[in-house]
């Protein structure tokens, strides 16, 4: 199964029975994450991306689709607390770049960590954040390598000032150095 797939899998199980507040993609792209957590039930659903084709793709499928619980916004998911300030359910990242667009257009190691870090500090008590690397490519490789650390120094052990996550990490079929990975975030 691919991982994007398993990543939609995976969400809809987690919150099969747990409520559906808002919920972010913080990267577009074409809209495929975006349309499937409008279509979860999600009650609020926004999309950021960097480009305007990237919203526009969206736009285009969210319309197609009926989804009208949505709202995109043209910037970096590093700026998601400027538009995001309630509790959220759940995030979903799919870094790297936009299909069959400039593949010189990547999202980047610094405003990603940013972006995840942002997203966990409002990630409700029964929240979820799936994200998926890409290190097949320059800076996808660097990007991969810099998430795997910030993963590492979540808290993993309960603390009075700290709440306690719990990593895990889903290979492809065919799992090679370059080969995409999927890890997902929850409270303990």
């Amino acid at each position: 199964m691919a991982l994007t797939r398993l990543a939609h899998q995976l969400v809809r199980e987690h919150f099969s029975d747990k409520p559906k507040g808002l919920a972010i993609d913080a990267t577009c792209g074409n809209g495929h994450d975006t349309e499937f957590l409008a279509k979860l039930g999600f009650q609020n659903v926004i999309g950021f991306d960097v480009q305007a084709t990237a919203i526009e793709n969206t736009r285009s499928r969210l319309h197609a689709a009926g989804c009208v619980n949505v709202n995109l916004v043209q910037r970096g998911h590093e700026h998601l607390k400027d538009h995001v300030s309630n509790e959220l359910s759940c995030a979903m990242f799919n870094f790297g770049y936009l299909p069959n667009a400039d593949k010189s257009i990547t999202t980047m190691s610094k405003t990603s960590v940013m972006a995840l870090s942002s997203a966990l500090s409002l990630l409700t008590p029964q929240g979820l954040i799936c994200l998926i690397c890409y290190p097949g490519h320059e800076e996808g490789a660097l990007e991969t390598k810099a998430i795997q650390n910030w993963l590492r120094e979540l808290p993993q052990d309960k603390s009075a000032s700290q709440r306690e996550w719990q990593v895990k990490q889903y290979l492809s079929n065919n799992p090679k150095p370059e080969a995409p990975i999927l890890y997902t975030i929850i409270q303990k």
